[in-house]
């Protein structure tokens, strides 16, 4: 059960463990080792444990520990490029999921892990490649590993705008039109100057939700970039408008007071007077 839990990333639960109740797994995991010091899969599992800790020096150390006890485990591969991930030693990162790679070609996480680390060593069209592995490999891929394919296409730019687009789409035909893979696909249409395309994805979205104000406040901004600046004005007013319905306790928080400083400055920079008054 064990190695089911660490084959598959046994790394969803312990993030939302508080700092006290991962500290008690760790000592109870010690004493387990204790008890079995010739066990690997118990200093596999308090390296897993010391990871989610963020101590990084004590999970390398285990990990050592296991491979001596048994050093033709492909897992310890893996276990190790979490760890390298986590602490940002992206080289070690890369290193460690080759290696794990050689054994099980056909691993999801293993690419995923490596894509991150491309990502930061600012390899991104391999990190590309590496999320599409990920996402090839996966029954049913996470958002997040479209996302971020698309991200590192879109840092990379040029024709590779069109890629992430297509990679965008290719997420929203299996999970759906999800607001993440949407925002980001308006973002790289407008970044192509596909005003028209950008704005009807904004209306798709808005179709979706009864709260339309942010969407509205993002349409109006999108027309005045390109210069149509009495549509502009006419989605800030239709946003303000939108803010103005709300219920105090939502139109007071933060987020929506500035946003209506945002879209009020952006409605005035257009040259078109607002129709909805100053509270």
């Amino acid at each position: 059960m064990l190695l089911l839990l660490l084959a598959a990333g046994l790394s969803a639960g312990p993030r939302t463990w508080a700092h006290g109740d991962m500290h008690e797994q760790i000592l109870n995991a010690t004493k387990e080792v204790e008890k079995n010091p010739r066990d690997p899969e118990l200093y596999l599992k308090r390296a897993e444990l010391e990871r989610h800790h963020r101590e990084w020096d004590a999970a390398h150390a285990d990990l050592a520990r296991a491979e001596a006890l048994t050093n033709q485990w492909p897992i310890l591969h893996l276990a190790r490029a979490r760890l390298f991930l986590d602490a940002e030693w992206f080289e070690n990162t890369k290193l460690a999921a080759d290696r794990f790679l050689v054994h099980e070609p056909n691993n999801a996480e293993a690419y995923a892990i490596r894509a991150r680390a491309r990502m930061k060593l600012g390899e991104r069209l391999a990190a590309a490649q590496d999320f599409s592995r990920a996402i090839t490999n996966t029954a049913r891929p996470a958002p997040e590993l479209y996302l971020e394919r698309a991200q590192a296409q879109v840092a990379e730019g040029g024709a590779h705008l069109a890629e992430a687009l297509q990679g965008l789409e290719q997420g929203m035909a299996v999970l759906g039109p999800l607001v993440t893979l949407q925002s980001l696909a308006i973002n790289v249409e407008v970044q192509q100057n596909r005003v028209d395309a950008a704005l009807a994805r904004i209306d798709k979205v808005m179709a979706q939700f009864p709260r339309k104000e942010t969407w509205l406040a993002r349409r109006g901004e999108i027309l005045q970039q390109s210069g149509r600046n009495k549509e502009a004005a006419e989605a800030f007013q239709s946003a303000l408008t939108a803010l103005d319905t709300l219920p105090a306790g939502r139109r007071n928080v933060p987020a929506m007071v500035d946003l209506e400083k945002r879209i009020r400055t952006s409605l005035a920079s257009t040259g078109q007077p607002a129709s909805v008054p100053v509270p």
